[in-house]
């Protein structure tokens, strides 16, 4: 361990002074020596239970070719599992055990050497070794290389423990291009097959969707209708954690706080499902705050907000900082106190892109292809006339310059809104310096007429027409009788019913009415706002195929 650079001689030192016990010695090796984290069988959402890649193929729930995949990479990282105690095996005592069948074995010995290591001139070479003599396939090779690194690290077969993929370069095990050509679906296309959808995949995106099993500590990948492991706008944290014999299902944080797994666990679930990254941004007077983004979903938090709402503890912001607690603790310890309630006059905040199950804001939306520039417009202008741009990683509302600076918006978009912005704080007369009402602006010929509809229509929509000085909410009958609402605008505003389809739906492609776009979204448990499900499609946004076909004639 020393002459790999896995153990520091200083610690061995200490340990055999005494200053240090076996116990913490074992856990400053732990990441090396420690159990794979391989998938070890299926999770059927409808029963509750565990079965092996076998059972699952003889059931029918995948093929058995499938199957066989997933028992190679058991075998290629030295975890053949039983799944009723969580222990695993080398191949030939697997085989006497019956837990795998004897006509599997051959196959499987194979894929055993990428730990056991492959014999040439006398000595033992790792996989990738291997790979350059050319005596184990680059394709086979490359597929193993994936599931080790992705499962805690590439095997050394001369000490028999894992090392990270850094680590692993340092010590010839693996070159940096091989390390960065592993998910280039060219040069190493995806080996696995997703048992739930049957889609083909690398292995890590299967572990990142898989399910921690307490009753033997395995990995489980679930199958059924239930998507438990999908993260959704409507769920803070997602299922990650389950006990097969009592049923009980829970989040990875639920599972750590209520001591079912330890922290390394905890921390590995809490990394497939999201990724943290913290950065200082100075506030209006000059003063640091710390953001904390998930940039894997969207989500946003200042650690300063959360200090004042007393969602966090001095102590406990004390400890992150030094340290103790990790950037998922801080962000779980948040979360769990939030309480978010439903903003029922929230316009459409964001989109939720479905596929890769993030948050975006309305420009993201368009930039990235899900949406056109004319419903991200008009989703935009409802947005500036009933309170301010809204920033769905943290639920902010901000006015267009702010908004500018955030990447919000994009400069014409910005010019183009300005009108719709005065909508909502008072329009003033260009004669009398009186300021109005979007109402009145409108009968007064102030704002052209199709705008001024349009943002009478985003906030009666969104809960009433809005007081400019109080920022009050009247309905359109309120409006009428106080006189705020003249006869002929109060027609015309019942003659059409808002039945104008002048958006693209983000997820179908259909036109729209903004009333059906209010009904099809979803409010968003981080904020309490309202989001769209989004899908792609390849004639829309900034960087449209058009613009990659051009560019590649």
């Amino acid at each position: 361990m020393i002459k790999f650079k896995l153990l520091d001689e200083e610690v061995l030192r200490k340990f055999e002074v005494g200053l240090i016990t076996m116990e913490e010695l074992q856990a400053s090796l732990a990441q090396y020596a420690g159990k794979p984290t391989t998938i070890a069988g299926i999770y059927v959402e409808s029963s509750k239970k565990k079965i092996s890649f076998l059972e699952a193929a003889e059931k029918g729930f995948l093929a058995k070719t499938y199957a066989l995949e997933f028992l190679e990479a058991q075998a290629a990282t030295g975890s053949l599992t039983d799944l009723s105690t969580g222990q695993t095996y080398p191949v030939a005592e697997a085989v006497e055990r019956g837990i795998i069948e004897a006509g599997l074995k051959d196959k499987l010995m194979e894929a055993q050497k990428a730990i056991s290591g492959y014999i040439h001139d006398g000595k033992k070479l790792s996989v990738f070794q291997a790979m350059e003599k050319r005596i184990l396939d680059r394709y086979k090779g490359k597929k193993i290389l994936e599931v080790q690194v992705a499962t805690g690290g590439l095997i050394n077969p001369e000490i028999g423990v894992r090392v990270p993929a850094s680590i692993a370069v340092d010590q010839g095990l693996l070159n940096k291009e091989t390390l960065q050509s592993l998910y280039d679906p060219v040069s190493n296309p995806k080996g696995f097959h997703n048992p739930d959808s049957g889609q083909k995949a690398y292995y890590s995106e299967i572990l990142k969707t898989c399910l921690y099993d307490i009753d033997g500590g395995v990995f489980l990948s679930p199958f059924g209708e239930k998507h438990l492991t999908n993260t959704s706008p409507t769920s803070s944290h997602r299922v990650s954690v389950v006990s097969s014999s009592s049923g009980i299902e829970m989040s990875a944080y639920e599972a750590f706080k209520g001591g079912h797994i330890d922290k390394r666990t905890y921390l590995f679930l809490s990394q497939q499902e999201s990724e943290w990254q913290e950065k200082s941004v100075l506030d209006s007077n000059g003063s640091p705050l710390h953001i904390i983004t998930d940039v894997k979903s969207g989500r946003q938090l200042c650690l300063e907000h959360a200090l004042s709402q007393r969602l966090l503890e001095r102590s406990e912001l004390g400890s992150y900082h030094s340290g103790l607690l990790s950037i998922y603790e801080i962000s779980d310890i948040i979360f769990s106190r939030m309480v978010v309630v439903e903003n029922v006059k929230s316009p459409v905040a964001g989109l939720w892109d479905v596929t890769q199950r993030k948050r975006l804001s309305v420009l993201q939306g368009f930039q990235q292809g899900f949406t056109d520039r004319a419903t991200a417009s008009r989703l935009l202008e409802a947005q500036a006339c009933t309170g301010g741009i809204c920033d769905p990683s943290s639920g902010e509302k901000v006015t267009l310059s702010e908004a500018l600076k955030r990447g919000l918006l994009d400069e014409p978009l910005n010019q183009q809104l300005q009108q719709f912005e005065q909508a909502f704080n008072g329009i003033i007369h260009p004669k009398t310096s009186k300021t109005l009402s979007i109402t009145q602006a409108v009968q007064e010929n102030v704002i052209p007429k199709d705008a001024g509809f349009r943002c009478i229509e985003f906030q009666l929509l969104t809960g009433g027409l809005i007081n400019p000085e109080t920022h009050d909410r009247v309905s359109l009958e309120e409006a009428i009788q106080s006189g705020l609402v003249d006869k002929v605008t109060a027609s015309v505003l019942k003659e059409e019913r808002f039945q104008t389809k002048s958006l693209t739906c983000p997820k179908t492609k259909r036109r729209i009415t903004f009333r059906e776009a209010l009904e099809r979204s979803v409010f968003d448990c981080h904020t309490g706002l309202r989001l769209l499900e989004a899908t792609k499609i390849h004639g829309y946004g900034a960087k449209a195929t058009f613009h990659y076909v051009s560019a590649y004639k």
